[in-house]
């Protein structure tokens, strides 16, 4: 049952994550928790397979990236994604309350109450034509160090790269793959800190479930380049946006 929930959730994030820029680590994460009953083990576990995906993902769509566009970004990024990494590593949680809903307690933290309220916001702005903004290239620099800096941080990274990417108007093609590779410079900051948290000798034989994580992200991600061309950008807006607020409700009622 593990190994099943372990592929349906790979394959249907990985999908997800090729359009929206996010959703993968995030839907993995409690499931390796589910595996391991580690929260170090399941981070390092997750980072190993979005990395990995990352760069799959990149060899595939490496042609579409705007390098004008992606260059700014991942070099804010990068720096920002470094800092929010290592203050991971002292921040602890600052809870707000607690509550039960269906048999389990539910805790809501100060971090992803506030985290969740950006993303709703920056989703809202999206969605309403009259609260819509746009950013000058010359503002690329700002998306970087905030995204960089919540994905070095949290992990949460994808959801506000993609809210200030999606503010360009690029084709859908570009969206993604300029998306891919700002998103591969972050990974290739924070994942050696986070592994450097980690003792390998804890995983034992639990390489099998990231070997299966890895192939169903792998074929979520064929999957998704094999659709892009019947995928619309307005759609694609749609899920950016939908997966957004979903998610800030998910991190505000402390369910993920």
């Amino acid at each position: 049952m593990e190994i099943l929930l372990l592929i349906l959730v790979g394959f249907g994030a990985s999908w997800l994550t090729f359009y929206c820029g996010f959703g993968l680590g995030t839907l993995l994460t409690p499931v390796f928790l589910l595996l391991f009953k580690d929260p170090i083990v399941a981070m390092a576990c997750t980072a190993i397979v979005h990395f990995l995906n990352n760069v799959f993902k990149f060899l595939m769509m490496k042609r579409e990236v705007d390098w004008k566009i992606a260059l700014p970004f991942a070099l804010a990024a990068i720096p920002a994604a470094f800092l929010g990494a290592y203050l991971s590593t002292f921040i602890t949680t600052v809870e707000l309350t607690e509550y039960s809903f269906m048999g389990k307690t539910f805790e809501i933290d100060l971090f992803n109450l506030v985290f969740g309220i950006i993303l709703i916001i920056f989703a809202l702005i999206e969605i309403v034509p009259s609260w819509s903004i746009a950013f000058s290239k010359q503002k690329l620099w700002m998306g970087g160090l905030i995204s960089g800096f919540f994905g070095g941080l949290s992990g949460h990274q994808g959801a506000l790269r993609s809210a200030f990417l999606i503010k360009y108007q690029l084709k859908k093609e570009v969206f993604i793959a300029t998306g891919i590779i700002v998103a591969l410079a972050v990974d290739l900051v924070r994942t050696p800190i986070y592994l450097s948290q980690f003792n390998f000798e804890q995983l034992g034989d639990g390489w099998i479930y990231i070997l299966v994580a890895l192939s169903a992200a792998l074929l979520g991600a064929i999957s998704g380049k094999m659709f892009l061309k019947k995928m619309k950008m307005k759609l694609i807006n749609w899920l950016v946006s939908t997966a957004m607020i979903l998610f800030g409700v998910a991190l505000i009622l402390g369910f993920i």
